[in-house]
């Protein structure tokens, strides 16, 4: 492999491979039971990985974005509900950072705390009505105006309901699109301590990535300070592609279908029908199901790895370069899913059971499909590209 390529990223990988270690011993019994991993982030915070895409002028690891990339890939190999949790807090710094445009006091706040106490930020933006924020529309959350006495907004009251609340349990920050009730009906992003006002009202039961505690929460009249507003705007996305988000969320997908082929192979090597009389691991038709697997991974790994080096090297590019990311997502995340198939082939209908972790990472691994950038709409971007340069190349006629 030509990664990773620097001492940086060795190192990353080394803390990662060492947590996912520890994290698979305990995946299994969590998984059943729905339990979150308080441990796994237990031992997060006690390695420091929540300063991982902190800058170094904040005492962080400054990691890239190709670094967390493979860090969270190999993370996931140990528990894909973990790693895709931890892929929020990276992607909303990360992303924060990239954007630009926060206070400068909060945002090193947020920083710091990272660093030293293990601090964990997310982005909580779906509701229960709204949908995916991907899609546009105006949340249902509001936030109304505190003022003082001179009629200037003090505070903001926030009220509403966010879904998929990933790593609610452990969140000290979160990001709350809210519709503001200052009279421009522009949609706000607070950054809000975690606290008194939150409730979950739905918690998390899903048939895959089970214990990320995604639950559903309510706010009831949170206070913010009028200095955590962060962004305002007239619609909730738009611009470029937010390569921080897509490509980590696949990163954790990929490694999930990486522990599957580990797990496929191992099958496949220490299984000995008695008809057979050796491991059918020698059997051309296993080695091709393994063969394919590892080919689409590479092919998913490649995409991601170089995707995340491009966008890097080119900031001034970044627009161009958002079907670029929106192809590795949809790549990686498809192609990890045929992965684990092939997998779940390998070992027949045993891979049915619980016995074997096969079943966990063929239902963990679906979740790769329900992020933004969708396929539809991945597909759809991507025939209107392909019309549009030819008509240009041909003058519209």
């Amino acid at each position: 492999m030509y990664y990773p390529r620097t001492e940086q990223q060795e190192r990353f990988l080394a803390i990662a491979a060492e947590l996912a270690e520890r994290f698979a011993a305990r995946a299994a019994e969590q998984d059943r039971a729905g339990a979150f991993p308080y441990d796994n982030f237990a031992d997060i915070r006690e390695a420091g990985l929540p300063a991982l895409v902190v800058p170094a002028s904040y005492g962080g690891w400054n990691a890239g974005l190709a670094d967390t990339v493979m860090a969270m890939e190999r993370l996931a190999m140990g528990d894909g509900s973990t790693a895709l949790s931890l892929t929020m807090h990276m992607q909303t710094i990360g992303s924060a950072l990239e954007e630009g445009g926060w206070p400068e006091q909060l945002l090193e706040q947020i920083c710091r705390d990272a660093v030293e106490r293990g601090a964990l930020i997310n982005s909580i933006a779906t509701e229960p009505e709204l949908g995916s924020p991907s899609r546009g529309g105006k949340p249902r959350t509001v936030a109304q105006p505190q003022r003082g006495a001179d009629g200037q907004i003090e505070a903001w009251l926030i009220d509403g309901y966010k879904s998929f609340a990933s790593m609610f349990p452990v969140l000290d920050y979160l990001i709350v699109p809210a519709t503001l009730q200052d009279g421009s009906d522009d949609v706000g992003r607070f950054v809000v301590p975690n606290g008194a006002g939150f409730s979950v009202v739905q918690p998390w039961d899903a048939m895959g990535m089970r214990t990320t505690g995604s639950h559903t929460v309510r706010m009831q009249a949170v206070t913010v300070p009028a200095a955590n507003l962060v962004a305002r705007s007239r619609q909730s996305r738009g611009g470029k592609a937010n390569a921080w988000f897509m490509l980590t969320i696949s990163a954790a997908y990929v490694g999930v279908a990486g522990a599957a082929l580990e797990a496929a192979a191992a099958y496949a090597c220490q299984r000995v029908p008695t008809a057979l009389g050796r491991p059918i691991a020698t059997l051309e038709s296993i080695q091709r199901h393994l063969g394919q697997a590892e080919l689409l991974l590479h092919q998913a790994r490649l995409h991601l790895y170089r995707t995340a080096e491009l966008w890097e090297q080119y900031p001034e590019q970044r627009t161009q370069l958002s079907p670029v990311v929106a192809a590795a997502k949809v790549t990686a995340t498809n192609n990890a899913v045929a992965a684990v198939d092939h997998c779940m082939r390998v070992a027949g209908g045993a891979s049915m059971t619980r016995a074997l972790p096969l079943e966990r990472y063929y239902r963990d691994v679906r979740g790769g499909l329900s992020h933004p950038i969708g396929d539809d709409e991945a597909l759809v971007m991507f025939g209107r590209l392909a019309t549009e340069s030819r008509n240009g190349a041909s003058g519209g006629q």
